[in-house]
């Protein structure tokens, strides 16, 4: 259906509406009418005030990320751990034991909860405490 409106210039515009649209509107229980001005909305042809105000509200205030640059991703923040002072205890004194064996050079804890590494001769070792969680019920 061929359908001529007026531009926000001032300017006579004639478009074609696909049959789709109108019989998706009968549908719908929508006027012809209602259904034109709905797809001139929907495909930019015409600019509802309303409309306008509320997606300036609604980017203003971040919602479903309307505000949100295009592409741009929401940056993640890095996870909080608690320091697990079993853990501390143990590779504290695992690296003692270590360290007093007889043959062992460059011991050192690499990471405080988790890892000691060490070595004997010309051989490099780590020890990896790992922590294992509560089967669920």
């Amino acid at each position: 259906m061929k359908h001529t409106f007026i531009t926000a210039e001032g300017r006579e515009r004639t478009i074609n509406i696909p049959d789709e649209i109108l019989t998706q509107g009968r549908k719908e229980r929508l006027s012809v009418k209602e259904t034109i001005e709905r797809y001139l909305s929907d495909e930019g042809y015409v600019v509802d005030p309303i409309v306008e105000a509320l997606t300036a509200k609604a980017k203003a205030n971040g919602v479903n990320n309307a505000g949100r640059v295009q592409g741009e991703k929401k940056k993640r923040k890095a996870p909080v751990r608690k320091p697990d002072e079993t853990k501390r205890a143990l590779i504290q004194a695992l690296f003692e034991f270590v360290k007093a064996y007889a043959g062992t050079d460059n011991v050192e804890v690499t990471n405080i909860e988790r890892m000691i590494a060490f070595s004997i001769g010309e051989d490099k070792y780590e020890i990896t405490l790992s922590k294992k969680r509560k089967p669920k019920n």
